[in-house]
């Protein structure tokens, strides 16, 4: 984690491995409620690829990353998010562990209000496009299209 909360994994093997960001849509969890109910998915924005885990844990320090989009990569943590969020959800390792005779532990989130997956920028006339003759498609102020290799700024 990063000092304003970010979430960010290392994936792929150690010796050709990036940076991932990781986006959390429960509020109130604690990072090891995080992690244990897999409360987190991929946001699609993605480092270069590191030779060593030690060397892009010293870019990370050392802010030398150089972020892009992985737009396949963000789908697929939409559809993890929408999957995760439901407010039965159980992780497959939690599910297993019940159906061998282990307690059933109730989510953290139960018992609190629930709240849908939302962005802090609400959606106005004023940020509404119109796109192709098809009708209005909703436009996010600070959403901007990128090429795979155009740095994040």
């Amino acid at each position: 984690m990063d000092e304003e909360g970010r979430m960010f994994w290392i994936n792929g093997p150690e010796n050709f491995c990036y940076l991932s960001e990781q986006r959390q849509w429960r509020c109130g969890l604690s990072f090891q409620e995080v992690l244990e109910w897999k409360q987190c998915a991929p946001s699609g924005l993605v480092s270069q690829r590191f030779s060593s885990l030690q060397a892009a844990c010293e870019a990370f320090e050392h802010n030398r990353i150089f972020w892009s989009h992985d737009l396949y990569l963000r789908r697929m943590g939409d559809q993890m998010a929408l999957h995760r969020s439901a407010d039965d959800y159980r992780p497959t390792v939690m599910k297993l562990a019940e159906a061998s005779g282990r307690a059933v532990r109730p989510a953290p989130w139960s018992g609190r209000p629930s709240t849908p997956l939302s962005c802090p920028v609400p959606l106005t006339n004023s940020n509404v496009g119109v796109v192709g003759d098809s009708g209005g498609e909703l436009t996010h102020p600070r959403r901007r299209r990128r090429s795979l290799r155009e740095p994040v700024h």
